[in-house]
């Protein structure tokens, strides 16, 4: 098995700290997505990671490719089987990616020249991130980790959404306005699994 991923992609991210506390045999290969003869065209018709190459089948996205590999590596699953637990996951994921989308689609207004930035953008995508931190905050209330107080995919998927809004938007302070996900994604950047995988700044 094979995973294609990107430094700084909070979807692959979140993969690659499953694999590694999953103790999951599967190679990793860094992409570069703007280079034109990138080897993942080859593997996903959307030119997107994080892609899963297993037995001559392509996986993707995110969300299929964790439940994959969670199914795949053996015992101490961290996606429950359980359905409403599942489902308390899922939503959670959800609203993880969410966070995620609408964090890259102001890093992606931000790219283009100024004259054909619309404000109107930054505004709703900001909102969207204030809005999610602000229920993510309160879903954390007492809490150590989400589901149970125990670790799982749902710490995961969080976790790697909160330190990419961290990396493109360093202004949000967490422990002023969202303590209680500060609290988490400290807890959280104490494991080697997100240690290793913290996005670079200069990416």
């Amino acid at each position: 098995m094979k995973l294609f991923y990107s430094n700084n992609s909070p979807y692959a991210r979140k993969i690659r700290i499953l694999i590694d506390e999953k103790k999951a045999s599967i190679i990793l290969e860094k992409v570069v997505l703007a280079d034109k003869n990138c080897i993942i065209h080859k593997y996903n018709p959307l030119s997107k990671v994080p892609t899963l190459f297993v037995n001559d089948i392509s996986i993707f996205d995110s969300p299929v490719i964790a439940e994959y590999v969670d199914h795949k590596s053996g015992p101490l699953y961290l996606i429950p089987g359980d359905f409403d637990k599942r489902m308390l996951l899922k939503r959670w994921e959800a609203i993880a990616d969410g966070l995620c989308d609408a964090a890259v689609a102001i890093m992606l207004e931000k790219r283009r020249i100024s004259s054909q930035q619309n404000a109107d953008v930054f505004e709703k995508q900001m909102r969207k991130i204030k809005l999610s931190l602000t229920w993510l905050n309160e879903e954390m209330k007492d809490k150590e980790y989400y589901l149970e107080n125990t670790f799982s995919y749902a710490d995961i998927a969080v976790g790697s959404a909160l330190g990419y809004v961290k990396l493109r938007y360093p202004e949000i302070d967490f422990k002023e306005e969202y303590l209680n996900l500060h609290r988490l994604y400290e807890l959280l950047m104490q494991r080697p699994s997100f240690q290793m995988t913290a996005p670079e700044p200069y990416l």
